[in-house]
């Protein structure tokens, strides 16, 4: 499946086409055939049985049978042509002139008439789910933002399942942000499902968007989506939500500094990642889990970051449990630490991340049995030897630029202007 205009792949389930309210359901050739088929079917009966017996009469059914599939000028467009043929097959082969002769016409109307009002009923419901849809995809986009081929020297591409049938958000979250200090990176999986989960997951994101772009020092980033969790635990229990009043997630955070081909991690009880390096072995990064986030005041305090080298060439891997619990028809879940080796022996020289992406995803549908039983997520990062500087101007890059004498973009070291002498005196 192509990758264009950003490193996001998405399974086809969670992209699906939107519906159209002019093409029928199935198209116009499954239409055509239903009303070809019903259509012989009585006429076959017709002919077929006594004439006291009038089959043709049940031609009233077929825009009933339609109005299911098409929009509702097709159901009236196929109500005036029955009564065509209606008047087509008294002229071929009459019958007798009974009460019959007016109430089939008759019959045939009426049923023509329900269904185009069951066709109506059903665009309408058709365009109140579509409402519906065009929210959750606003929700998608402001809650996991797309994300960008390259940032600085990093080639990244993501992967996200949603559990939920046709949802585009859920309890796994990850983002990329670049900042002053380094590149910053989070993956995590909130414990639950459904719209509480959603919820914590903007709450971390938003936390993490902010702390990683101001905070110099990647512990207190680790700090801020601790103190961010424990607010939304604590901020359900006031409001009286049901749901995650006592969330907690699981997360890797993960920073990049400038000039340095390293990479620090923070496992909040995380799964570990895969670790790829340029001569194409795979291996696991000794990265001690601490504990996940908003279980601070268990007193075990913040884990510490880690250091691994991260050179041009090297991948990391990183995924949620919903990777590693994916289940075969055995119940068997999803060595992925086992199959990834393969995967990379089988890549094409020079294969970009998302390649890889790929085929890992491919690989985790083909071993699912069934539906998704929870979200899944991967992000797969490398380290190349340019900088793409991924801003469309060169003031938007300068909010980016690494820190120094002139970077004036942490609020807390301006003055207020509204506190002026003569306003403070007034006050006083």
């Amino acid at each position: 499946m192509p990758f264009s205009g950003s490193s996001s792949y998405f399974s086809a389930s969670t992209r699906e086409a939107r519906p159209s309210t002019g093409r029928p359901t199935g198209g116009w050739r499954a239409v055509g055939l239903l009303v070809f088929v019903m259509l012989a079917g009585i006429r076959t009966l017709d002919m077929a049985t006594p004439d006291d017996f009038r089959a043709r009469t049940l031609l009233g059914l077929v825009p009933i049978a339609v109005s299911l599939l098409a929009p509702v000028m097709a159901t009236a467009t196929v109500t005036g042509a029955l009564l065509a043929v209606y008047v087509t097959l008294q002229a071929l082969s009459p019958v007798p002139t009974t009460g019959w002769s007016v109430l089939e016409p008759l019959l045939i109307g009426t049923g023509g008439l329900l269904g185009v009002l069951i066709a109506r009923r059903r665009e309408e419901q058709r365009a109140r789910l579509q409402a519906v849809t065009d929210i959750a995809e606003a929700t998608q986009r402001a809650v996991m933002r797309t994300l960008p081929d390259h940032v600085g020297d990093l080639h990244i591409a993501d992967y996200y399942q949603p559990a939920a049938r046709a949802a585009r958000v859920g309890g796994d979250w990850y983002d990329f942000q670049p900042s002053p200090h380094g590149i910053r990176a989070v993956l995590g999986d909130v414990s639950g499902k459904g719209l509480p989960a959603v919820s914590a997951s903007a709450s971390l994101l938003g936390a993490f968007r902010e702390a990683a772009y101001h905070e110099a020092d990647v512990r207190e980033v680790a700090r801020r989506l601790e103190i961010a969790m424990q607010r939304y635990g604590a901020w359900t229990r006031v409001v009286g939500e049901e749901g995650l009043r006592d969330a907690f997630s699981t997360a890797l955070l993960l920073h990049f500094p400038h000039g340095l081909d390293v990479v620090d991690v923070v496992n909040f009880g995380h799964e570990p990642p895969l670790v790829v390096a340029a001569d194409g072995t795979v291996h696991t990064p000794d990265v001690a889990p601490g504990v996940p986030l908003g279980m601070g005041p268990l007193g075990a305090g913040l884990p510490e970051p880690v250091r691994l080298p991260f050179r041009t060439g090297d991948t990391l891997v990183l995924f949620t449990d919903g990777v590693t619990e994916c289940r075969d028809a055995d119940g068997v879940f999803y060595p992925v630490r086992e199959r990834l080796p393969r995967l990379v022996d089988e890549l094409p020289a020079h294969a970009p991340p998302n390649e890889l992406l790929r085929r890992l995803a491919l690989d985790l549908h083909g071993h699912r049995h069934g539906p998704p039983g929870d979200d899944a997520a991967v992000t797969v990062i490398r380290r190349t030897s340019g900088h793409v500087d991924p801003f469309a101007t060169a003031g938007d890059a300068t909010l980016y630029a690494p820190a120094g004498p002139q970077y004036a973009t942490d609020m807390r070291e301006r003055a207020c202007p509204s506190r002026s002498t003569s306003s403070t005196n007034a006050m006083a």
